[in-house]
């Protein structure tokens, strides 16, 4: 019986009807040179379907010893981020693994080429930080990459998982602006859209609480924004947190309290209502989520949503490290789930609507 074929670049180049050099280009995502989206899906369909498989290439000198896996984070700016990552890294380097960390900014074809470029790369495995956008692209790579997510758990999928029920997280906050007398709330959010799910899923936990409860409302206030905007701004979510809380209040919304879909949006509610001449908790209360450790500072005191940040990293790390050892395969998806808290601080009190009324008014 006679060895089967290696698949080329020649191969796919005839199978999607594109030159050799565009193949070549594309699939070892040159940086230098861009392509339509159209020729790109058909080269990586047509190399999928061949089964094509980039060759290791050897560089000059003394190759590293150390494995590498690939961190996939929508940015680093946010501490949330990238305290997973150097949870991740932690985990890594105790078993003599080294990190390369890219960034997609919310931009699905930047999620495509790391996926190719960890391929091509012969990374040891990869973990994102967040959901990815293509899953049906991921659980296929995921057969021949050990893959982890650090996700949601309302999303299913056949690849390991370390997820956190943020529904849950929302019915959380909103269960607790319920209990403090707060009747009418905004709700302020980045872009909420199929690539920022978990946003999504925080705002329907609050939602559901809210409708249980006659006369209570929510006012949702997002904006939306490119990843070219997020990429170049390191503030954005906190711009973002600050512009809508004056919006809000310039329109005179009947709310005693303020909800930021994470708590970089929460600093910026804060700085809002301090620059309106209001207090906090006093005239407003204000929660975030994730529980950043600058959220801790005394000064800041936001109430906020315990995310075990570092230990769902660390379990991330431990899962893809089974895997890349070959004690568990990719048919055996993992899916384990840790819990929230809530953890209530000084941007919280009761409402006492007649004292906020008159602070108001003056």
């Amino acid at each position: 019986m006679s060895a089967k074929r290696k698949i080329t670049l020649s191969d796919v180049s005839r199978a999607a009807g594109v030159s050799l050099s565009s193949v070549s280009m594309i699939l070892n995502a040159r940086a230098d040179v861009s392509f339509s989206q159209e020729t790109v899906q058909k080269v990586r369909r047509a190399a999928d379907a061949l089964g094509y498989q980039a060759p290791i290439r050897r560089t000059k000198g003394r190759l590293p010893t150390r494995k590498a896996i690939v961190l996939v984070a929508p940015n680093i700016a946010n501490a949330y981020y990238s305290s997973l990552i150097q949870a991740i890294q932690q985990a890594a380097e105790q078993h003599e693994f080294s990190t390369l960390i890219f960034t997609t900014y919310r931009d699905a074809r930047k999620e495509e080429e790391i996926l190719d470029m960890a391929l091509a790369l012969g990374a040891a495995g990869m973990i994102f930080t967040l959901m990815p956008q293509n899953m049906h692209r991921v659980e296929k790579i995921n057969r021949k990459l050990p893959i982890v997510i650090l996700g949601d758990r309302s999303v299913k999928s056949s690849v390991d998982t370390v997820e956190l029920d943020n529904y849950n997280a929302g019915r959380l906050i909103g269960r607790h602006m319920i209990e403090l007398g707060h009747q009418h709330i905004a709700f302020i959010t980045a872009m909420m859209n199929s690539a920022n799910a978990i946003r999504l899923h925080r705002l329907q936990g609050v939602l559901d609480v809210y409708e249980q409860e006659i006369g209570c409302t929510v006012q949702v206030f997002t904006r939306n924004h490119s990843p070219q905007e997020e990429m170049i701004s390191f503030d954005i979510e906190q711009r973002i947190g600050y512009e809508l809380t004056l919006k809000c209040l310039d329109e005179g919304k009947p709310v005693s309290g303020f909800v930021g879909v994470n708590d970089f949006i929460a600093y910026g509610v804060l700085d809002a209502i301090a620059d309106k001449g209001y207090r906090v908790p006093e005239d407003y209360s204000v929660c975030g989520f994730n529980n950043l450790p600058s959220s801790r500072i005394s000064h800041i005191g936001l109430t906020s949503v315990e995310h075990q940040a570092e230990a769902r990293a660390r379990t991330a790390f431990n899962i893809l490290f089974e895997r890349i050892k070959g004690n568990c395969t990719a048919g055996d998806a993992v899916r384990m789930e840790y819990r929230h808290l809530l953890l209530e601080r000084r941007s919280t009190a009761p409402y006492q609507r007649a004292e906020a009324f008159e602070r108001r008014r003056e």
